[in-house]
């Protein structure tokens, strides 16, 4: 019984080292980051009970990790609701290994992200914004993006 208990409290140990830390951010937190001038940045709107998000997750951190050496800032931001904060998003993270840094935006009014999206977001999740603000260059994806067409966006804003 005590070895079981101790496995028990090593795996949790582990987790809990492991574990991404999911930062909490409100839309101006996540509009400051629109506004940046150090490289371009992916915002993907995603959500564990999203099937296409959790089907694309894989491809975007694909395309991530072949640009480590790039001025190429992603970020996965979940909308899942409050009751899924911390823990659920941290249970995914860990489970799905995502690298990329997560953060969870605490904001229950749509039309609050639409404006920072640029006014052109209809609601839909995954949505993917891809931007270079020292260039002006803005891409909006609404529903699945594919890693061929993620590379073709960062390609052009890094131009």
């Amino acid at each position: 019984m005590k070895k079981i208990f101790l496995l028990f409290l090593l795996s949790a140990f582990v987790f809990s080292v492991h574990a991404q830390h999911i930062e909490q951010l409100n839309t101006s937190q996540l509009k400051s980051f629109t506004q940046k001038h150090d490289g371009v940045y992916v915002i993907n709107l995603w959500a564990t009970w999203c099937r296409p998000c959790v089907d694309e997750l894989p491809d975007i951190e694909k395309v991530a990790a072949s640009l480590h050496d790039k001025p190429v800032h992603v970020m996965l931001v979940s909308l899942d609701d409050p009751s899924a904060y911390p823990d659920q998003i941290k249970r995914f993270v860990h489970d799905h290994h995502l690298q990329s840094p997560v953060y969870w935006l605490n904001v229950s009014n749509p039309n609050a992200i639409n404006e920072v999206l640029g006014g052109q977001w209809m609601g839909v999740v995954p949505t993917t914004l891809v931007i270079n603000a020292s260039k002006g260059f803005r891409r909006l994806y609404q529903g699945k993006i594919t890693a061929d067409e993620l590379r073709g966006a960062i390609a052009m804003a890094l131009k």
